[in-house]
């Protein structure tokens, strides 16, 4: 995989992330700077190499690329879903994190989050939230969470600021319908899919619901299990949406690669990544800075005068480094609309044919949900029969037990009666004896 980025001294520069420490890249810059030109030419350029990847689009800037566009809002995504083998408890924590990082909540805010979660948990019918799942938990419809939260007997200042905060999350139907989740990423993951989250009502539940995608998919690594080969790409623009510790993008910079898998994230402020996220960098594409912080934090990072970044004035015009490389270089990156390939996107772009193909896994999901619930309905039509036939077949077994029960109390007086009657017969037969006996006594006497 060979990536063509630009030209630097007239040189062809190429990105192939297999040469670098790590698949990861970073590009930062100003409003106007290249920043998302950049992701662009590289979403192209992985388009071309047919590797798989995933773009989460905050502004509708990408939708021209997709092959799959997911227009996510028409499905249905259950915040507290529990995975194969996670166990409830640590999804508390998780989720009532990521909620509170979203929000800018306080420690007690998420304290009351997080009971609340255990709670709706108990209220499903889980019994132990420390033990993992194993596919048998069913969980309420999100909807029973917003009654639990504002139902809470928690009384502070905190509860109503709380609540005011996160009201948000109960006005998006991709939450309150779910009762489970209707996105598979078995469709995610293939070809080319942008998510569009414009349409959502605010930059935090924006967030919320990139987390939550990204918590789901690093599940879903852990079950496909380990690859060398990069075939995945995972785009993020805006990513200081989703810079918090414990963020599931720090988690995926770190493990990722063990999974085939690529991040890329922009930014317009370098001091949005923290030192771990870019060290966990194998590459960095800087723009225009014009804030002196910002220069001097590139500067570090990629050591070359803060001024360096502060005189760049050319959209598309920054600096690079490769991890494989010990200098930094100035590079001039190639707009999409100058490569030969973009002009043939466009012109075969048709919006509605690329959301239909997630909008017919929506379809084929929700007919085998309902397939699926109608067999529900039928088999627990069959149980209740089954159960009426078990007390009908208890009945006459009862009523078989009785009439058992008598004919064998009736055969055992029978036998004591034949028993009495032997006995008399058998006196019968010692007294015929003894008349017998009588009469020949008297017959001799007769005689006599």
């Amino acid at each position: 995989m060979s990536v063509y980025l630009g030209t630097s001294n007239k040189n062809k520069v190429f990105w192939n992330p297999k040469q670098e420490k790590n698949p990861h890249l970073i590009t930062v810059g100003g409003s106007g700077s290249g920043k998302t030109e950049t992701l662009k030419a590289i979403m192209l350029e992985l388009k071309k190499s047919k590797i798989n990847s995933i773009i989460l689009d905050f502004h509708n800037d990408f939708k021209v690329f997709a092959d799959n566009l997911v227009q996510i809002d028409k499905a249905t995504l259950h915040p507290l879903e529990v995975q194969i083998n996670e166990k409830p408890l640590d999804v508390c924590y998780k989720v009532s994190k990521m909620i509170a990082s979203v929000f800018s909540l306080g420690d007690v805010q998420e304290a009351i989050i997080r009971e609340a979660i255990k709670a709706f948990y108990l209220k499903s019918g889980i019994k132990d939230i420390k033990k993992a799942n194993n596919g048998d938990i069913e969980l309420l419809p999100f909807s029973f969470f917003r009654d639990i939260i504002f139902d809470t007997p928690i009384k502070n200042q905190g509860v109503p600021k709380l609540l005011a905060k996160i009201s948000v999350l109960f006005d998006v139907d991709l939450f309150m319908e779910a009762d489970g989740t209707s996105l598979s990423l078995d469709t995610i993951i293939k070809n080319l899919s942008v998510i569009e989250l414009l349409d959502f009502p605010t930059d935090e539940v924006k967030a919320l619901v990139a987390d939550l995608l990204l918590k789901k998919l690093i599940n879903f690594l852990y079950i496909k299990g380990k690859c060398e080969d990069y075939w995945l790409y995972i785009i993020i623009d805006e990513a200081h949406r989703m810079m918090y510790p414990g963020s599931p993008v720090e988690l995926l910079l770190r493990e990722s690669r063990k999974y085939g898998v690529g991040i890329i994230l922009a930014s317009q402020r370098p001091t949005d990544f923290s030192e771990t996220i870019l060290a966990n960098a194998g590459t960095i594409i800087a723009f225009q800075e014009s804030l002196d912080k910002d220069a001097v934090f590139l500067s570090k990072q990629l050591r070359i005068p803060k001024v360096n970044f502060q005189k760049l004035k050319t959209a598309g015009l920054g600096y690079y480094l490769f991890s494989s490389k010990d200098e930094t270089e100035q590079i001039q990156i190639t707009p999409v609309k100058d490569r030969k390939e973009y002009k043939e996107i466009v012109k075969n772009f048709d919006e509605e044919e690329r959301a239909d193909y997630f909008n017919k896994e929506l379809r084929r999901i929700k007919k085998e949900k309902d397939k699926y619930k109608a067999l529900e309905l039928s088999n627990q039509d069959q149980e209740n029969e089954i159960k009426k036939l078990e007390k009908e077949i208890s009945k006459l077994n009862a009523e078989i037990e009785r009439k058992e029960y008598s004919i064998k109390k009736t055969e055992a007086e029978s036998k004591e009666k034949q028993k009495e009657i032997i006995k008399l017969s058998h006196e019968n037969d010692k007294l015929d004896e003894k008349l017998g006996m009588r009469d020949k006594k008297i017959e001799k006497l007769e005689k006599k």
